[in-house]
């Protein structure tokens, strides 16, 4: 029963974690980020960024796999947001708006990952 325990827990590190941000405007624009780790191999949007980060860019990473800050029901001015984090099979959902210094912070997050992405 101890291996198997031990067996468990080293393969249950190994599942992917994505994140996905969609959020949309009062315009109709649409955009959809996706982040994923899967076997230690991190990757944005589709293009692989390696096995390691540079310091601001894992510290931008592990911000927005913990999400947004929530708001609370309330009128959306500026648009609307879904945040999605699956980690194996379980699957957490946040919904808001998307305005405010909260969110401003957590979006800043997702441009510092693009820029590195990018190579910038």
């Amino acid at each position: 029963m101890r291996y198997f325990l031990l067996v468990f827990f080293m393969s249950a590190s190994c599942f992917a974690n994505e994140v996905i941000l969609d959020r949309t405007n009062k315009s109709g624009i649409r955009k959809i980020d996706i982040l994923k780790k899967d076997k230690g191999i991190y990757t944005f949007d589709g293009k692989s960024l390696g096995k390691t980060l540079p310091p601001k860019v894992a510290a931008a990473w592990k911000q927005v796999e913990r999400g947004p800050a929530s708001a609370g029901k309330q009128r959306c001015h500026a648009g609307t947001y879904i945040y999605i984090n699956k980690v194996s099979n379980k699957e957490t959902r946040k919904e808001g708006c998307a305005e405010g210094a909260d969110y401003g912070r957590f979006v800043q997050y997702i441009e510092d990952i693009r820029t590195h992405a990018q190579g910038k």
